[in-house]
């Protein structure tokens, strides 16, 4: 490849334009490293904490496996498999389905739910690093100012390697992941020698309610919230990704398998340590060379999964008249700039960050069976490509006034479809929950209510571009 394609290659990953397939980076074993490094970041180890509240192991595991399964399949047919067909992000092609304005309007949505999570990563790695300095000096570091001041360094280096785009997190993924599951193997073999999985296995849930049914539906709504939660960020990468199974089977691999048996790990400390940060268990499990190693990783993992979400937001919020021109500098620094703001709190986030799960579910997946209804059966997986980047009402995907109306009653809709069941914040269920989890009477409504309405508004009324 010549010096001046290079330059446009990497051009085209810092804008909106479709990634012509001879110039994406990602191949199978590329994406895999990359994803996997994704999956494996700290909050794997935070959610598998937060699962062992409620049941034990055995259950947790099961509970992530499945709900992994399920959300990371919608998400892949949503994003992953259209993005990698045609080189364009997930907001891109939400334009096709909720309309130019409707999809600036989902981005704020959307922010909220990404902001949090690299809140929340860049306290992990703060909390990490001070535990490494308290074990080292002797000293105590743990007072807020600190978290505060580390948690800004962090978000700093994050935004640096975001800068450098996709190349970057592509070589930090190659070299860290490789590693970092040598780190997982040595930590599933030291806790089988000094404990034994089989006395894990019999430890009962730390905070659970007296219904093992309710524990075990909560833990799996749960790791369907920490798979939907992926939504923003698979379909900036698919675009890069060379063609569809490279696309596709990694999201299996890493933010299933990989992303499970993070879970796991971080079930089984909570249940031995009673702690479900991973800050402060690595150390008194691994020891102090090899878990100051093991937080090392981790950050590191941390840094690269922050970048990926700072990378695929900012990408999207290009959609926004403002920033569509604007250098890649200063559309990253309007992502960034909540980010340092919310990190004078990041305490409070970190400790209520089970709220990005419900959120997670009440956000992603109507938009994700909404995408899946709208690509596969209403359009048969083709795309009017110009119709994305025609920003005038003479758009395809228009609709009215830029906003798709059946898409946004469906999506606002869903909302107390799910509270009917399940408060995302509190936890609190009806006894409808028993029968029918909320994230999953979500998505047969989304589904049912866009297509049919889809097929009674806007093909009749020939809005959308649909093939009539």
């Amino acid at each position: 490849m010549s010096k001046h394609e290079t330059s446009i290659n990497s051009e085209v990953q810092f804008d909106l334009l479709p990634i012509m397939k001879n110039d994406r980076e990602y191949g199978f074993r590329d994406y895999s490293f990359v994803i996997t490094g994704f999956a494996v970041a700290t909050w794997c180890f935070l959610i598998g904490g937060t699962l062992a509240l409620f049941v034990d192991f055995k259950l947790a595991i099961i509970a992530s496996i499945s709900g992994n399964m399920i959300a990371i399949i919608l998400l892949s047919m949503s994003t992953s498999l259209p993005s990698a067909k045609y080189g364009v992000d997930g907001f891109t092609s939400s334009i096709s389905y909720l309309g130019h304005n409707g999809t600036k309007s989902y981005l704020v949505l959307n922010a909220v739910v990404t902001v949090g999570w690299t809140i929340v990563l860049c306290t992990l790695v703060s909390r990490s690093v001070i535990q490494i300095l308290n074990h080292l000096t002797g000293k105590d570091f743990s007072s807020n100012l600190y978290v505060v001041l580390f948690g800004l360094i962090v978000a700093f280096f994050c935004w640096f390697v975001t800068l450098r785009g996709p190349h970057l997190i592509k070589i930090m993924s190659s070299i860290v992941v490789p590693v970092f599951l040598v780190v997982i193997v040595v930590l599933i073999i030291i806790i089988s020698k000094n404990v034994g999985w089989g006395e894990i296995a019999h430890m009962p849930a730390l905070e659970p309610f007296d219904d093992p049914w309710l524990n075990f539906l909560i833990a799996f709504e749960l790791s369907l919230g920490a798979g939907f939660s992926w939504w923003p960020n698979i379909g900036g990468l698919a675009r890069i990704c060379k063609t569809s199974r490279a696309a596709f089977w990694p999201n299996i691999l890493g933010l299933v398998f990989a992303a499970t048996v993070g879970t796991g790990l971080g079930a089984a400390a909570a249940l031995l340590i009673g702690d479900s940060d991973p800050a402060s268990w690595m150390i008194p499990i691994c020891g102090g060379a090899l878990g100051i190693l093991a937080l090392i990783l981790v950050s590191i993992a941390n840094i690269s999964a922050n970048s990926i979400m700072i990378y695929t937001t900012s990408l999207g919020l290009k959609q926004i008249k403002a920033l569509f021109r604007q250098r890649w500098f200063i559309v990253t620094a309007v992502y960034m700039i909540p980010t340092f703001i919310g990190l004078f709190w990041s305490n409070l986030i970190y400790d209520h960050f089970y709220f990005i799960l419900g959120l997670a579910c009440l956000i992603y997946c109507p938009i994700s069976m909404v995408a899946v209804v709208d690509f596969f059966l209403l359009r048969n997986q083709k795309w009017d490509m110009r119709q994305f980047y025609n920003k005038t009402p003479e758009s395809k995907f228009y609709f009215w006034k830029g906003f798709n109306p059946v898409a946004v009653f469906v999506f606002i809709t869903a909302t107390p479809v799910y509270y009917f069941f399940l408060d995302p914040i509190t936890l609190e269920y009806t006894a409808a929950f028993r029968y029918a989890t909320a994230t999953g009477a979500v998505a047969v409504y989304c589904t049912i209510m866009y297509y049919i309405l889809s097929k009674a508004v806007c093909f009749k009324m020939k809005k959308g571009g649909y093939e009539q």
